[in-house]
């Protein structure tokens, strides 16, 4: 039925607007005033607009910090929160609608599924529509921001006003604001200039059957062409689409975009592709919400229902054939409960129920090789629904641990990161005790307190201390049949920090004596300190020698044969750099002389400039047709001391593995702080999640800064006087990102 048929029809009596995603629809409720009669401009003066944007934006993220609402513009701390300011209320919406308060503790619990199904509400719209074409003209007043990543990127959305045409096409305009965050995990924030009048949705399909209207937020097979320096709105635009052909070829009836304004704005803010089909899992969750319009307005009743909050979560078990496993989860909520074991083959499902097993604990008795499966706990209250992380159950025969990869000798600068790697195989996995000696090795203490175990090959010494210069480490493995296997051992070489910009080449990699042949790829790792912590980005690359000499005040390495503009949080923490530069074949000409340099990418500032000259094999001259080749083989140009102090130890030489978030593009900034309710990635076991240790020296069993404070699902240990990051198992890292993935 065409909408300005239905509206003329609409009796004086009035009726609620609903505009809802996907076709879902709503009873209308009599409005208290009366609408004029067909045909005539009626002046709204109560209407609300309800709306939770998308699933993106509601419950936890992919870094286990949860997304949630503040009403108001808030500055993304959590002492800003609050729940309603002028115009706008905060509410949450249970399957069947039900209103339900939203508060600081259970913002982030799911309502139905792991969504937590927030609404921001505004009310007192005002406008006016005409009863015989169907157009509409509703605008509030009033704000909230919606707390991604729990604050580190806070953006909010203001004064929304929604506009439909007679053909039945809706727009909402608002004001967008916020901040973008640092993608480095400092939980720094910028500020963004506002954007006014931009679209931040559309709405296609607004139809009226019955008491019912239906929309459909126009998103699917919309497409996004990002602008050149997404930092310019001035800037053009690419040719082309931001959204790939496969991801299009693989979606072809779901793939889109929010509308341009919106996506060029969360460019700005980080939350890049957040807003726009990406080919990942976590695209279903980018579509937009629908909007909820109600012209007779007013604040819902709410009902007395808590949210069901996971209190306990079954964890993954590696059994041996014949064992029994149980596994228990638990919740809870104002109302009765009802509880479903569920089985899947992967963690991406799809689930079945587990027949009988309706209770808080499951016990799989004899397990056999094979048996391997995902189990989780799905919790039901009434309209509300909850599931719980999902527990992987293994089951494989017993394998003494063997070490698999041998820890390397490390070269670097004192008070700068670095990771420190022991890796052995075994089943179940094996667990590590990370150790170190002053001595020679005569003697070992534990790098931990207490039992001194790390559940990771890998640990992150977050500030390497001046009197590990000389010392050795090791790793003792252990799952808990046998005895301890005793890794190889790795020796630290602490090199002063610089206290002025500087570059070096990292000699792990590029032993004294080496040269770059310009004629092939190089992979170039250089180490820096000396950098303090700049509030600027900056620019790495590699420049001919003579114009980084000859350079002027505004020199933004214009004439790099390879460069990259990086933010501080990336690669320079605590005043240190480390990263490589990969300059192709053919890029560096013969002959020419090149340096790797870092400096401010603002203009006039050379505070942070630093430059190393780069070792270049030398050029291999043209033939002389004249004489004859020489069957002598030409020798092989000798070390140049001067690029290297010669005190550097020549050490092996295998490659550092990359931990450089930078190098492959990421739209999720790094948590550093998340609030008090926030759970856990997902609800997973902390996997991917790492641990701060600070506070005593190695060997102190007393941990004076004592206690245990959780940042997300990341435990801050306070230990001692060098910082330790201790990054937990890549495989479980590597499930936990999957799960989310944008």
């Amino acid at each position: 039925m065409p909408i300005s048929r239905t509206l003329s029809a609409w009796s004086a009596a009035g009726v609620a607007l609903a505009l809802f995603a996907g076709g879902a629809g709503a009873v209308l409720a009599p409005a208290t005033s009366a609408l004029a009669a067909p045909g005539e401009e009626t002046p709204i003066t109560t209407a609300t607009f309800e709306w939770g944007v998308n699933a993106v934006s509601q419950g936890t993220s992919n870094s286990g910090a949860c997304s949630y609402f503040v009403a108001g513009i808030a500055d993304g701390t959590d002492a800003d929160y609050r729940t309603t300011e002028g115009n706008v209320t905060l509410l949450k919406r249970a399957a069947n609608g039900d209103a339900l308060k939203v508060t600081r503790d259970n913002r982030c619990l799911p309502m139905v599924g792991d969504d937590s199904r927030q609404r921001a509400l505004f009310t007192a719209g005002t406008g006016q529509h005409n009863t015989a074409t169907g157009e509409a003209h509703i605008a509030w007043t009033g704000a909230f921001t919606i707390y991604s990543y729990g604050g580190l990127v806070p953006w909010y959305i203001q004064d929304p006003v929604l506009d439909v045409d007679a053909s039945g096409h809706g727009v909402i305009r608002a004001t967008l604001g916020g901040s973008a965050g640092d993608p480095g995990g400092s939980g720094a924030t910028t500020p963004l200039t506002p954007v006014k009048n931009a679209v931040i949705l559309e709405l296609d399909n607004v139809s009226i059957s019955g008491n019912q209207i239906r929309s459909t937020p126009h998103y699917a097979g919309v497409d996004y062409f990002p602008l050149t320096d997404p930092k310019n709105p001035a800037s053009p635009r690419s040719k082309d689409s931001a959204i790939s052909p496969a991801t299009k070829a693989a979606n072809p009836t779901g793939w889109g975009s929010w509308p341009t304004d919106m996506v060029d704005f969360h460019y700005r803010s980080g939350l890049t592709t957040y807003w726009h089909s990406s080919g990942g899992s976590g695209d279903v969750k980018k579509v937009p919400y629908g909007v909820t319009v109600n012209l007779a307005g007013g604040v819902p009743d709410y009902a007395d229902i808590q949210p069901i909050k996971i209190t306990q979560q079954p964890s993954g078990v590696q059994a041996l054939p014949g064992d029994t496993v149980t596994l228990t989860g638990a919740a809870t909520t104002n109302i009765p409960m009802t509880y479903q074991w569920q089985r899947a083959n992967s963690w991406r499902g799809p689930w079945s129920d587990i027949d009988g097993a309706t209770a808080t604990s499951l016990v799989l008795a004899d397990r056999k090789v094979g048996d391997a499966a995902y189990y989780r706990l799905s919790v039901q209250a009434g309209s509300l629904s909850a599931t719980t992380s999902d527990a992987f159950v293994d089951v494989q025969a017993l394998v003494l641990p063997w070490e698999d990869s041998k820890p390397r000798n490390r070269v670097v600068y004192a008070g700068s990161q670095a990771f420190v790697t022991s890796g052995f195989t075994g089943y179940p996995e094996p667990v590590y005790v990370p150790q170190l000696s002053r001595d020679g090795g005569k003697s070992w203490a534990n790098v931990l307190p207490g039992d001194g175990v790390l559940e990771s090959r890998s640990m992150v010494v977050d500030a390497v201390p001046a009197d590990w210069d000389g010392a050795q480490y090791r790793t003792l493995a252990r799952n808990g049949h046998g005895p301890d296997v005793v890794s190889s051992i790795g020796h630290f070489t602490v090199l002063p920090a610089p206290t002025t910009p500087t570059l070096r080449l990292n000699v792990e990699s590029h032993p004294v004596g080496t040269r770059f042949d310009v004629t092939k790829n190089n992979d170039i790792n250089v180490l820096g300190g000396g950098f303090g912590t700049p509030k600027t980005n900056l620019i790495y690359g590699i420049v001919p020698t003579a114009s980084w000499n000859a350079r002027g005040a505004n020199y933004l390495a214009e004439d790099a044969v390879t460069k990259v503009e990086i933010e501080p949080g990336w690669n320079l923490r605590n005043g240190f750099f480390d990263r490589s530069v990969r300059p192709a074949a053919g890029t560096m000409k013969p002959g020419v002389d090149y340096s790797v340099v870092l400096l401010s990418a603002t203009p006039g500032d050379r505070s942070l400039d630093a430059a190393l000259a780069l070792p270049l094999l030398a050029a291999v001259p043209d033939p002389d047709p004249s004489t004859e080749p020489s069957t002598e083989p030409s020798p092989q140009p000798s070390a140049d001391p001067s690029t290297e102090p010669s005190t550097d130890p020549t050490i092996d030489p295998s490659p550092q593995p990359s931990t450089d978030p930078s190098l492959e593009p990421s739209t999720t900034p790094t948590e550093t702080a998340a609030p008090s309710a926030a759970p856990g990635t997902d609800g997973k076991s902390g996997s991917g999640s790492s641990t701060a240790v600070a506070g005593t020296t190695v060997g102190d069993p007393a941990g004076k800064a004592g206690g245990l404070a959780h940042t997300g699902a990341s435990p801050l240990l306070a230990l001692g006087g060098a910082g330790l990051l201790l990054a937990l198992g890549a495989v479980m890292a590597l499930r936990a990102r999957r799960r989310n993935m944008i």
